[in-house]
């Protein structure tokens, strides 16, 4: 047997082995692009801590017949809106008589807890501020020297506050 040729073949073979499975090295690079395409739905919403969506928590009113001063209570809820986004609240009604009891209160939205017994249904030409939200009023009033159409009795006025956005 030739060894000279055999060494050789064994040479070559392995040499054509290493070319397999070496990494092939690049000479040159292409690049694409593409776009990437969002769209945002904006949205705003009646929110508490808690993160429960459309709560407001009750506004109680005590009256008696009467009474020389006016009754007030107020409540507070938080609206979320996208950042920047505009939007206004708008109550159901702020003037009411309550068909049970007899007595006219009067409803204020705010966004200064300070009690005010005006009559502002609605706020408008807000914007959003993001997750953190914005905290709102609704103020009470029963004025002073109503007397009621009933002995003793309790009365309960779902109301509802409109996000327009």
């Amino acid at each position: 047997m030739n060894t000279v040729g055999y060494k050789a073949s064994i040479i070559a073979a392995m040499g054509a082995g290493v070319l397999i499975t070496s990494a092939p090295a690049y000479a040159a690079s292409a690049a694409g692009q593409f776009n990437v395409n969002m769209t945002l739905t904006p949205k705003c919403e009646i929110f508490n801590g808690s993160g429960a969506t459309g709560t407001i928590g009750n506004l109680g009113l005590s009256y008696t017949s009467f009474q020389t001063s006016a009754s007030t209570a107020s409540t507070n809820f938080a609206v979320r809106c996208t950042n920047t986004h505009g939007y206004g609240l708008a109550l159901d009604n702020a003037s009411i008589t309550d068909g049970s009891t007899g007595l006219a209160y009067t409803l204020n939205l705010s966004s200064s807890s300070t009690h005010s017994s005006s009559t502002n249904a609605s706020l408008t030409g807000l914007s959003g501020n993001g997750n953190t939200g914005q905290t709102y009023y609704v103020h009470g009033t029963i004025a002073a020297g109503q007397d009621g159409t009933v002995t003793s009795g309790t009365a309960n006025n779902q109301r509802t506050l409109t996000i327009t956005y």
